[in-house]
């Protein structure tokens, strides 16, 4: 049974989860923890739980918004961090909370994998500078994801009966909202991101980021409504969001399994093995045209009808064009093969039967016939005439 481990690290609370992707699997484990950083004089560090007064020199919080900032983070004795150490010290406390993990849960029967994610909102040397610091703690086995991507995995994974679908993502939390559009598993391009000030409506920053790529509601499969930070902590406000997007756009927009752990969750169905869909696979079947003809079962006199046919309309419109005054344009000769003509048939020409089988038989033009009679009574006429002119002089 293939295990995938999930690791989160949110504003206020950190969250890691072992699920299984197999059919029959157990329910997912979650670990919950206070996102602060609790380092003792000793230099062991605990993410969470009760503050260590006898041993803890120092605690630490707040560094998830200021990955890739030089100024780093400030702990609480005044020393200052990097805050993307921060953060990748921060996922090894979480992944050692996740301690043991089973010797032949991974995809090869070794350790499970394991992938963190990372706010959407993040550019690119963001997510970099979280990859260096990652590198350099000697956590290189741990992947990267974006909240988005893990988000659409679990819709991808547990609800949508498709693949291959535009998800939409609504991610909110205590400083705005963010909204990513994710198809077949891959965010569709940037991340969209509003204040909380002055910000439009959810109904309003969906529209936008459809309208940024040509996309409509309808386009949507549905839509994943997620939190962070402090007013994760109100489901009835995440679920509000949730109720005004459907009522307004007419698509399906379900909250996940807690505001908070919808992305760890989809996040350890990838670790565990699961791809999403690329493309979608529609069924193999033939146009309608197909379905009534009978080429393949004695329907040689059905296409001898159609080239009948298809003569007598050029046919009648060469006399439209006659009687119009118009020059007739020629009709279409089909190519005569020797095939066409049955033993015994003659040519037009020599009255002989056509003996050689498989030679292309050659349409030859006759002469026109010349008509002595005729001429000779014009000649007569003349001389007629030419003795009766001679006699009255």
């Amino acid at each position: 049974m293939a295990v995938g481990v999930g690791l989160r690290i949110g504003s206020v609370v950190s969250t890691a989860v072992l699920a299984s992707n197999d059919p029959g699997s157990p329910d997912p484990v979650v670990i919950a923890r206070d996102t602060v950083l609790h380092i003792d004089s000793d230099g062991t560090t605990v993410l969470g739980g009760a503050p260590h007064p006898a041993g803890e020199a120092r605690y630490l919080s707040g560094f998830l918004g200021r990955v890739g900032d030089p100024a780093g983070v400030t702990a609480s004795d005044g020393r200052i961090y990097r805050a993307e150490d921060s953060m990748a010290t921060a996922i090894a406390c979480l992944l050692h909370e996740c301690q043991p993990l089973p010797p032949d849960g991974g995809p090869d029967g070794d350790l499970p994998a394991v992938t963190a994610t990372y706010p959407s909102r993040w550019d690119q040397s963001t997510v970099a500078a979280l990859r260096a610091a990652l590198d350099y703690a000697d956590l290189r086995h741990i992947a990267l994801v974006s909240d988005a991507e893990a988000a659409a995995t679990w819709y991808a994974s547990e609800i949508s009966e498709t693949p291959g679908q535009l998800v939409g993502i609504f991610h909110v939390d205590d400083g705005g909202s963010t909204v990513n559009l994710v198809r077949s598993g891959v965010s569709a391009g940037k991340a969209f991101r509003f204040a909380a000030k002055s910000a439009p409506s959810p109904t309003a920053q969906l529209a936008t980021a459809l309208g940024a790529f040509g996309w409509l509601s309808h386009n949507l499969d549905a839509v994943v409504v997620m939190g962070d930070g402090f007013v994760a902590r109100d489901r009835s406000h995440v679920q509000s969001i949730a109720d005004s997007l459907a009522a307004k756009l007419g698509v399906r927009t379900l909250v996940g399994p807690g505001p908070e752990q919808t992305a760890a969750l989809g996040a350890a169905i990838l670790a565990a093995g699961f791809t999403p869909a690329r493309v979608v696979k529609a069924r193999i079947g033939l146009p309608p045209s197909y379905d009534v003809t009978d080429v393949l079962t004695g329907g040689i006199p059905r296409i001898r009808e159609l080239e009948a046919a298809e003569r007598a309309r050029a046919e009648a419109a060469a006399e439209r064009d006659r009687a119009a005054g118009a020059p007739a344009s020629p009709a279409p000769v089909p190519a005569t093969t020797a095939t066409d003509l049955r033993p015994g048939d003659a040519r037009a020409e020599d009255n002989s039967a056509d003996k050689t089988s498989g030679a292309t038989v050659t349409t030859v033009t006759a002469p026109p016939s010349r008509n002595y009679s005729a001429i000779g009574a014009v000649v007569a006429v003349i001389l007629l005439l030419a003795f009766a002119a001679v006699a009255l002089l």
